[in-house]
Formats: C-alpha cells, structure tokens, sequence
C-alpha cells in the first residue's frame, strides 16, 4: 500500500511540475525537440545563417541614424555538406519595424529548390527621420516554411545610433587574408578645431560657407575627426594607404618591430573612406556587425 501512495504521489507531483512555469517551458521544450527529430529524421532541413528556431538577438551599434541599413541573411535546406531536404520548401516571410523606419524585404516568399539549397535576402532599413546619438531602434524578421513542415526562424536586430551622421562596418571572410574597415560620412557640415577669425572651437559651418574660406582656414575645420585603435597582434594597417599621408598615429612594439596600432584622420563630408588591414589569423571573421556584436578596430569620432 505504501508503495501505491508513493507512485500516486509521484504522480501528483509531475502533474504539478508540468502545470507550473518551470514545467510549461520544459514541456515546450521537450516537444519542440521531438518535433524537430521528427523533421530531421524525415529529411527535412531549414536553417539560415542569421535565423534561428526560438530566435535570436542581434545588437548592431554603429548606425549613423541618417543612411539605409542593408542586412544580408540567407535560408537553406542543409544541415550540414552532406544532409539536406530530399523536398522543396516553400516560406514566407515577414518583418515588423519600429517607428521611424521603413522595412523592405527584397522578397517575401519564396521556395528552396532541393537542388538550389539556399536563398539570398537583403532586408533594408530606411529612416523616415534623423535619429539622434544613442536611439534604438528595434526590427524583427521571421520565416516561416509551410511545406511539408511548418517552422519558423527569427531574429531580432537592435540598431543603435552611436554618432549621427557617421557610419562604420568591417568586411571579412574566414579564410581572407585582410578586412576592409569602411566609414560613410553623411554629414554635411564641418566643425571647427581650430578657433580664427571670431569662430570659436566647435562651431558648425555649412558646406558653402566652408567652401569660401581660405585654405589655411579650411585646414582649422573638420566635418569629422575618426580615430582607430587596434592590436597589432591581431590585425596590420596597411602601410600603402592614402589615408597615413594626412593622418597622425602612434606605434607600439610587437616582436620587436614597431608597428601602427593608432591613427587619427578627417573623413570630409558626404564620403565614404576605406582602409585596409592584414590580419595575423587568416582563419578569424572579423565581419562587423552581426557576425561580431563587438568591431575588432576600436572607433570614435568627434
């Protein structure tokens, strides 16, 4: 008898585990990993490389708040070099959008032909307002297949102004033996750095007013002031850059041989200004933002 009561007991218990919070989700959970096995073991694989199944948070810091913002993100029916869908997959897709952006889609359905394997996107954001330094903005993407299995894979990006007007990203690839570290000026104004002739420091000067100026004034302004700091350790500016003909720097030692490790420089305005750096590990990605929620290169710009 006593045996009876514990197993009721038992049962009691697991009853109300299920029925708590804690035992919801590890329910969801529980069948969620069946549904999935179930897929797989049928030869159904949808995956991206950005989207995932439960979703997933992205932080993009490096918004100028003014220019369209372009994320790339592919679906495909593989889950490895070997295993893939053994049927088309068809899905759509849908975003949502904070206020203060428009959200395009270069295609809103689609189907993953078994011989295809993936699809491409580009998912564009377009500022309807000047954002200012330090908003956010939220932006939502999901894809859903509908056939012959129902699943959906999400992403969240949380895009952050960090200095109006200024953009900056690094492109990379495992493998590459160097990054691109691109910065857009959209501004078009110029700050003064030097005060002359009743401008104080800091003052803003438009483009045309700037345009009259003579050169050695021209030279007392900036529409922008960028300094890069970075490991030589990791990545190697290279040397052959226009950019060092105009920029200052500071070196440091590694393996005894002195190498650049800072650099600061004006981006003029309505420009974009690319530099190059060796990487010491080939094998890294240093692609900034979504691959790295952190740049490799240090930035600031005033």
């Amino acid at each position: 008898m006593k045996k009876k009561y514990l197993i009721m007991i038992i049962i009691v218990l697991i009853g109300l585990f299920l029925m708590s919070p804690i035992g919801v989700t590890f329910s969801r959970y529980v069948l969620q990993n069946i549904k999935n096995y179930i897929m797989e073991a049928n030869n159904f694989f949808f995956n991206s490389d950005k989207l995932v199944d439960g979703g997933i948070t992205y932080e993009i810091n490096n918004w100028g708040g003014s220019t369209n913002i372009e994320i790339q993100f592919e679906l495909n029916n593989h889950k490895n070099n070997i295993l893939t869908s053994v049927s088309d997959i068809e899905y759509t897709l849908t975003t949502t959008c904070d206020s203060g952006l428009i959200c395009s889609l270069n295609s809103n359905s689609g189907v993953i032909q078994v011989a295809e394997k993936t699809d491409s996107f580009t998912l564009t954001l377009t500022p309807t307002r000047a954002f200012n330094d330090n908003e956010s903005v939220t932006v939502s993407v999901s894809a859903t297949s509908s056939s012959p299995y129902v699943k959906t894979l999400s992403a969240t990006f949380v895009v952050t102004v960090g200095r109006r007007g200024i953009d900056y990203e690094i492109t990379d690839s495992i493998n590459s033996p160097y990054l691109i570290f691109r910065i857009t000026n959209a501004l078009d104004t110029y700050k003064v750095i030097t005060a002359f002739n009743g401008y104080s420091v800091g003052d803003i000067i438009p483009t045309q007013e700037y345009l009259g100026l003579s050169a050695e004034n021209k030279a007392k302004c900036a529409s922008v002031v960028v300094t890069l700091n970075f490991d030589p350790s990791k990545v190697i500016l290279d040397t052959t850059s226009d950019i060092l003909k105009s920029a200052t720097y500071t070196t440091t030692n590694y393996n005894n041989i002195a190498y650049i490790n800072q650099i600061t420089f004006n981006v003029d305005v309505m420009t974009s200004q690319e530099i190059r750096f060796y990487k010491i590990d080939s094998s890294k990605n240093y692609t900034y933002p979504i691959v790295n929620n952190t740049s490799i290169i240090s930035f600031t710009a005033s």
